[in-house]
C-alpha cells in the first residue's frame, strides 16, 4: 500500500478536493439529496448530517439544556430520546401529526405495505407506548409553558397565540411522505 502511495506521489498525481461549506440552513445540495431540487451539481461532494444546527445539537437538545425548569427539561429530553423512533413510525405511515399538536395512530395505516411489520402484539404495544409517552410530554410542556406565561400576567389572547405557536412547532414539522390529520379530521399524506 505504501508503495502505491509513493508511486502516485513520485509521478506527480494530485487530488483536488472541492471547497467545503458548513451551514445550518438547508442548502441547494441538501435539497438535491432529498429530492426537492432537480438540478444536480457536477462533480460536487456533499457531507450531510441529520442535525439541525451548527453546533451538533438539534433544537430539542438545545431547548433541553437551556431549560431552567427541571420538569420541562426532563420532558424535552424524553421527546429527544423518542424522536428517531417517532420519525421511523411516521415515515412508515403508522403515525401522523394532529392539528392539536399531538401524534396519533394513522387510521389509513392498515392499507399501507409497511403495516405488516406492526401487526405483532409487541410492536403494536411499543408504538402505542411511544405515542402515549410523546403526547404526555408534549401536553406537559404546553401546559407548563402556558402556566408560566399566565403567572407573568399575559392576557388570554396572548396565551392563545403562545399555545398555537407551541402546537405549530409540532404540526408544521411534517416531512414529505408523512401523514397528518387536517382540521376537518381527514388524513392526508404530505406531498
Amino acid at each position: 500500500m505504501k508503495q502505491i502511495i509513493l508511486f502516485f506521489l513520485l509521478i506527480g498525481c494530485s487530488f483536488k478536493v472541492p471547497p467545503i461549506t458548513i451551514t445550518n440552513a438547508q442548502t441547494a445540495a441538501e435539497k438535491q439529496m432529498v429530492g426537492e431540487d432537480r438540478e444536480l451539481e457536477r462533480e460536487g461532494w456533499m457531507i450531510g448530517s441529520i442535525q439541525s444546527s451548527t453546533n451538533g445539537q438539534n433544537n430539542q437538545e438545545k431547548l433541553a439544556k437551556e431549560e431552567s425548569d427541571p420538569e420541562i427539561r426532563a420532558h424535552r429530553i424524553r421527546l429527544n430520546y423518542l424522536s428517531s423512533e417517532i420519525k421511523k413510525y411516521k415515515s412508515h405511515g403508522i403515525l401522523g401529526e394532529t392539528p392539536q399538536g399531538y401524534v396519533k395512530l394513522n387510521p389509513l395505516a392498515s392499507s399501507l405495505p409497511t403495516y405488516i411489520h406492526y401487526e405483532l402484539p409487541a410492536k403494536k404495544k411499543r408504538v402505542e407506548d411511544v405515542v402515549l409517552f410523546l403526547n404526555e410530554s408534549r401536553k406537559f410542556i404546553m401546559e407548563k409553558e402556558l402556566s408560566t406565561h399566565k403567572k407573568k400576567g399575559k392576557k388570554e389572547d396572548e396565551l392563545l397565540k403562545i399555545k398555537q405557536n407551541l402546537i405549530d412547532e409540532y404540526y408544521k414539522s411534517i416531512s414529505i411522505g408523512e401523514y397528518f390529520e387536517t382540521e376537518t379530521g381527514r388524513w392526508e399524506k404530505y406531498q
